[in-house]
């Protein structure tokens, strides 16, 4: 099966060679990545806004679980990013704290928005807990509730995210604990396709476990694991196929999720989004380029106040016209995740930059002390 495989991607393996990318005017590391980021996010808005005017199906495709598949492949491009990123910081920083310096990028990247769009929510008691059709505010709120929205670990406390969208942002985080050592792996691993068997291997235990009631925690490591398996084929495959087959994938994959939806499945496909993602020359046309970009580059604000804007446009706004209340509901999810991008992610992932730069230098000079003495 394996032989197989590597003949449908192209005679895998091949000599290694560097992927060029062409420069572009707004610094994008991938035109490809940033489709894949935006084609995630964009279906998960069409899944909630649809599902709070009760549309969950049209025909045999089930909504809710395309939104998902959104979600799933966001994971595989999150792995894929923080293994460029842990590759670009162990090229400049060396292997000295590795790990450290990786969470404290990440948690600066991760929770200084998350905390304010939990405190807002329970300061103010907003009601966009649950289903888009059925936001609720979390009444029966508790200390722990509360500390685990904070600290993102409503998966591991069984406490209900006070919004909706909070609940996947726990496994996102939890599975950073392990990644600058699962890139340390793939460094070592010669093939891909060696990654891929580890990837099975894996899957099966916690298919096991989950299907027995338990591994709910590990449920969704087989949908990140993909990306470290594309970082891995990207440093050995020379893209050869035409953009235009990815979106084309991306969008049958979607479409075979919304008529299967089961979790399993999810994880196959993400499998499939990994394997294939280095295959793909990059996109060229530059309106998508930048739109895909600017989606790409706020998208967290996106993900993050989007519940809001459908509560306060539809809910909140009721009284206003059909038209006035779709004007604000556009205006507000386009204008709220720019603000919150540079009025807190960007300082705040500059202020983790300088940190993590500090650390660095620090470690060094202990080094060079100790060597020295």
């Amino acid at each position: 099966m394996i032989l197989s495989l590597q003949r449908l991607f192209s005679g895998l393996p091949l000599p290694k060679r560097k992927r060029t990318t062409a420069a572009l005017p707004w610094g994008t590391e991938s035109p490809n990545l940033d489709f894949l980021r935006a084609n995630a996010v964009l279906l998960v808005l069409l899944f909630h806004v649809l599902a709070f005017f009760g549309i969950r199906k049209i025909g045999p495709l089930d909504l809710e679980s395309m939104g998902m598949f959104g979600l799933l492949s966001f994971y595989v491009h999150t792995t894929f990013v923080l293994m460029l990123s842990l590759e670009r910081q162990l090229a400049k920083f060396g292997p000295q704290s590795l790990f450290l310096l990786f969470m404290a990028r990440r948690f600066f990247r991760v929770y200084p928005l998350s905390i304010f769009i939990v405190a807002i929510i329970v300061l103010f008691r907003l009601p966009l807990a649950g289903h888009p059709w059925s936001m609720h505010y979390f009444h029966a709120l508790g200390k722990l509730d509360v500390i685990s929205n904070f600290l993102l670990a409503q998966n591991i406390t069984s406490s209900e995210p006070v919004e909706g969208p909070l609940w996947s942002l726990s496994y996102e985080v939890q599975i950073y604990l392990f990644l600058p050592a699962l890139f340390l792996i793939a460094k070592k691993v010669k093939s891909p396709w060696t990654l891929v068997i580890g990837w099975g291997l894996l899957a099966i235990p916690i298919f096991l476990l989950k299907r027995a009631g338990y591994g709910q925690v590990m449920q969704y490591v087989p949908c990140f694991l993909p990306g470290i398996v594309a970082y891995k084929f990207s440093k050995q495959v020379h893209p050869r196929r035409a953009f235009w087959g990815w979106p084309v994938l991306l969008w049958s994959l979607a479409g075979l999720f919304g008529l299967v939806g089961r979790l399993g499945m999810g994880w196959l496909i993400c499998l499939m989004i990994g394997m294939a993602l280095p295959q793909f020359t990059d996109l060229k046309n530059p309106a998508v380029q930048r739109a895909s970009y600017l989606i790409s580059k706020y998208s967290y604000g996106f993900y993050l106040s989007h519940y809001f804007c459908e509560w306060l446009s539809f809910t909140k706004l009721r009284y206003l016209p059909t038209g006035a209340q779709w004007i604000t509901f556009l205006v507000t999810v386009t204008v709220i995740p720019i603000l919150l991008y540079h009025a807190l992610e960007a300082p705040m992932m500059h202020v983790g930059k300088k940190l993590t730069e500090a650390q660095r230098n620090y470690v060094r000079n202990g080094l060079l002390a100790s060597r020295a003495a």
